[in-house]
């Protein structure tokens, strides 16, 4: 038998989703940390040889995905001006639309790594302490046995 790690939730922060870069949100995006140019250099260095082409598969791509039946529940934030705004609230209705518990907190005004540019802000504290709350429920809630 192979071994398998079972995944129970899934909580991806600041999800590179879609490496065509074809949303609203990710074209001639400047918001700052992350943006358009940032975006299209980060893709370059991970896909290599793949960017660019229609062979990246769904593993490094997941907007790629088409079956979203049989993933586990999910739970993100996102900044409305993040490059990967559009791409993540696709990824997310994607999973809704599959009957997969999936919530994303959308913090308007915000950009990429705003919770650790200015953590101090209340905007930032309340962003924290969300991840704090699902990741908490998630490890209360959520348990599959592992085989190995």
């Amino acid at each position: 038998m192979e071994n398998v790690i079972k995944l129970i939730f899934q909580m991806p922060i600041y999800p590179m989703l879609d490496d065509r870069m074809n949303t609203e949100s990710a074209k001639k995006n400047n918001a700052p940390i992350w943006n358009s140019k940032s975006n299209k250099l980060g893709w370059k260095m991970y896909l290599n040889e793949l960017f660019g082409n229609d062979s990246v598969p769904k593993y490094a791509a997941p907007a790629r995905e088409t079956d979203y039946s049989g993933l586990p529940p999910a739970y993100t934030f996102i900044g409305d001006i993040e490059p990967f705004y559009n791409e993540t609230a696709t990824y997310f209705d994607n999973l809704r639309n599959a009957g997969i518990s999936a919530k994303v907190d959308v913090y308007e005004g915000c950009y990429h790594a705003f919770e650790i540019m200015c953590p101090k802000a209340d905007i930032s504290r309340q962003a924290v302490n969300r991840v704090l709350e699902e990741f908490k429920y998630a490890t209360d809630n959520y348990f599959v046995e592992q085989v190995y």
